[in-house]
């Protein structure tokens, strides 16, 4: 796909229009190419100057219970920049804060596929019990790295913190932690 100066402009506007976010800031720039359902944007809150690349896929699943009135699942706050090709998918509860930065194909889910019972096809499973992500401001998250909540489980990403491309996250670590490996272990120095 051509890209073209204005277009993301443009179609951002569009979406403000016709797409009942819960809540859509100022000077949000949404890439054409991304996808968010329609029945999903009421409970998507996009804060100021947020950016979402080529490609990202804001999904919350058919299998989502009817969620809360009046509160978001997928937050993400001002001044957030998602990278082209990243999935964040919610059942309970996504929270990014400020100044976020997501590299390329990151991806953050508070469930996942259940697969608990051998004798039958995972996909005929469902999903897990739905957990909770909070990512505090000011994190950057590497090129394909991912957090992955589920069973009920909270998983907190402190403030300033890096995650290193390919890292999994699949536990809470504490501000200004430098993450890398499968499983994601804290590699900073600082205190």
């Amino acid at each position: 796909m051509m890209h073209i100066p204005g277009i993301a402009r443009l179609y951002s506007m569009l979406l403000r229009l016709f797409m009942k976010f819960d809540y859509i800031g100022e000077n949000v720039i949404i890439d054409p190419s991304c996808e968010i359902r329609r029945a999903a944007a009421p409970y998507i809150h996009l804060g100021n100057d947020v950016s979402l690349g080529k490609d990202v896929w804001l999904n919350i699943p058919y299998e989502a219970s009817v969620p809360v009135k009046n509160r978001p699942i997928i937050k993400i706050g001002d001044g957030t920049a998602i990278g082209r090709r990243c999935m964040i998918t919610a059942l309970n509860s996504i929270e990014i804060g400020n100044n976020v930065l997501f590299g390329p194909g990151v991806f953050i889910a508070d469930h996942s596929h259940e697969f608990g019972d051998t004798s039958r096809p995972i996909m005929s499973q469902g999903v897990t019990e739905p957990g909770k992500v909070i990512i505090e401001e000011g994190c950057w998250f590497g090129y394909h790295s991912a957090v992955i909540a589920h069973k009920g489980r909270e998983i907190r990403i402190g403030r300033n913190s890096a995650i290193g491309a390919n890292a999994v996250v699949t536990e809470s670590f504490p501000s200004y932690s430098v993450l890398v490996g499968n499983p994601a272990r804290n590699v900073s120095k600082a205190k």
